[in-house]
């Protein structure tokens, strides 16, 4: 039985959701004896009957940006200060994971990167809301060794965060560098991609966690499968091959998109403002911050749990004072403006409670399930996964009847496989990948990574444009081809690059990513992205003496890392990355 040849008496994951977060832990001891004997702490929902294994990804801080809850307990304490109208000075933030989502072709992210409120008019640095959210969790694992006597030191706890697959390399930076402010040392620290712990934690389990009995059997060598990983925010797919030793590789590169479960809360939102009005929706969002907290809380668990099948109308429970807010704002009996809305026939509002038809409902989740399908239909059609017959369904959006029943509809060839607790096969697989981070033996490159440099100018092979005295500038010089696979800690070299000046003391690179089909000619191409810089220590030397490194960019890992050869005494030298840089070079 595989254990990290780094010894941890202790791994505690955090699973980081876009809308729930939770943690679990095992130590390394119940890890040998027992793989699947993994602690998931719970939490008292508001709803003091039920239990709940996460808690939402929700954080409440005072007028000085100091931590004052999460979760629940920021929910119910911000519900309170609400309704006595003392919540001006506090910033109460919510599914805030989605900030670092394809930050390549949206804002650049930085250390400096800012995130609003839920009134949208109040700011925090976005690094100072991931740090709380991480200390929050560390704080309850580091209390539960104290209350249960374990008697492990912080240094022997390994960290697992999980991050998406999809994310690109200056999310998976940013939240490194928050956990580091979070108290948590970095060698202490790996990333689990979510679609692969998913995928880890169904190869352990037995055929009774799945539902309905349909498991994925022994995982037989050879075996293909899709991960579906179907989360708050994002889903994200990785298709693996089980391989000789029982590791498992990436078949094709991870991909998704944003058609979480808040895609569907948000087509429902839209149904609410088109007759409410978003005027009225906005103002009832200030003044009644509680009520409509509550009413989108009511909503997620419809969505997990409404099968359509069974029922003729669905009934959600609503808050009775938007009505009255709705006849106070606009001067109108509220019974009119249903009336005069396009869904007139499809619902009924009584008191509290909104009953619409079963088509109306399943309206809510088609953005997602479209983007969904259309999506693994393009990837079951590529030739490198030919002979894929299963997808696993994982994630917190996996719950839902309806998302099931959708893919089991459209892809009735395959075998479809959901565990019993599809919310929690993520969390429990990073606390297994925890233990051994070897268990993912090649992933694939996702982009065309390449350093901006130069060649000499070949007028019949470069823009004239990009000429600089006899070279050409803004060549992309491939370092990673998109769609190369690597095996776990596999170096790319690249070299020599030479020195400038004779009093460098370090080299600075320009690292730019492209999603392109064809390589990528100039770091300028449409489709290229700045991502950061690599810095190269380098060493002394005398007066006039020729320096020059190789740079190795190791790939195969969950993150990204280099280490450069200097031609002086063939000695690693120091390199690091910084992604998250405030200013973007200069396009020429």
């Amino acid at each position: 039985m595989a254990v990290s040849s780094d010894y941890y008496s202790l791994v505690c994951a955090i699973d980081f959701g876009t809308a729930f977060s939770g943690y679990a832990y095992s130590s390394t001891a119940e890890y040998v004896h027992d793989q699947l004997n993994i602690a998931v702490p719970n939490w008292e929902t508001p709803l003091s009957f039920q239990i709940s294994y996460k808690t939402p990804t929700t954080l409440l801080l005072n007028k000085d940006q100091k931590f004052v809850a999460f979760g629940y307990e920021a929910e119910s304490q911000y519900a309170e200060l609400a309704e006595e109208e003392k919540n001006e000075d506090y910033f109460y933030i919510q599914r805030f994971k989605m900030l670092l989502y394809d930050t390549l072709r949206k804002q650049r992210l930085t250390k400096e990167m800012m995130i609003k409120d839920i009134t949208e008019k109040k700011e925090v640095k976005a690094i100072e809301v991931f740090k709380h959210a991480i200390k929050f969790f560390r704080g309850l694992m580091l209390n539960t060794i104290d209350e249960k006597g374990m008697g492990v030191e912080e240094t022997n706890i390994r960290w697992v965060l999980t991050v998406p697959a999809i994310w690109s390399d200056p999310a998976k930076q940013f939240m490194t560098e928050a956990a580091e402010l979070a108290g948590i040392l970095r060698t202490n620290l790996i990333l689990a991609l979510e679609p692969e712990a998913a995928s880890i934690y169904c190869n352990r389990i037995p055929l009774s966690k799945f539902e309905e009995g349909n498991g994925l059997g022994d995982f037989e060598v050879g075996k293909k499968y899709l991960v579906l990983d179907a989360g708050g925010g994002t889903v994200d797919i990785t298709i693996h091959e089980v391989t000789k030793d029982k590791t498992l590789k990436e078949l094709e590169k991870a991909s998704g998109g944003d058609w979480g479960g808040t895609c569907v809360d948000n087509s429902f939102k839209e149904f609410l403002t088109s007759f409410v009005t978003e005027e009225v929706m906005e103002e009832f969002r200030s003044k009644h911050t509680g009520e409509y907290i509550e009413l989108f809380r009511d909503f997620e668990m419809k969505k997990r749990t409404t099968n359509t099948t069974d029922l003729t109308r669905v009934t959600i429970r609503m808050t009775g004072r938007l009505p009255e807010f709705y006849e106070k704002m606009k001067s109108k009996p509220f019974k009119q403006a249903i009336q005069e809305s396009r869904y007139s026939k499809s619902m009924k509002w009584e008191g509290d409670k909104l009953r619409i038809t079963q088509t109306l409902f399943e309206q809510y989740f088609s953005a997602a399930c479209i983007g969904i399908v259309d999506h693994l239909n393009d990837l079951l059609n590529k030739p490198k996964v030919k002979g894929t017959d299963t997808i696993l369904m994982v994630g917190g959006f996996s719950e839902s009847p309806i998302l099931q029943a959708r893919i089991k509809k459209d892809f009735q060839e395959y075998r479809i496989v959901i565990p019993n607790e599809p919310s929690l096969a993520v969390l429990r697989g990073a606390v297994l990948f925890g233990h051994d981070p070897c268990i993912i033996s090649e992933r694939i490159a996702k982009y065309w990574y390449g350093i901006a440099s130069f060649q000499k100018f070949n007028p019949h092979l470069h823009q004239s444009e990009k000429k600089k005295g006899d070279l050409c500038e803004d060549i992309f010089d491939i370092c990673v081809q998109r769609g190369a696979t690597f095996k776990l800690k596999d170096a790319q070299p690249k070299g020599p690059y030479e020195t400038n000046r004779d009093d460098q003391k370090e080299m600075d690179f320009e690292i730019y990513v492209s999603d392109s089909d064809k390589p990528p000619k100039y770091v300028t191409d449409e489709d290229c992205h700045y991502i950061g810089t690599l810095t190269v220590e380098l060493p002394k030397v005398k007066k006039g003496e020729k320096r020059s490194v190789y740079i190795n960019f190791v790939f195969g890992g969950t993150e990204l890392h280099v280490h450069a050869t200097n031609n002086v005494n063939k000695e690693v030298t120091r390199a690091s990355f910084n992604f998250l840089h405030e200013q973007i070079p200069p396009v020429n």
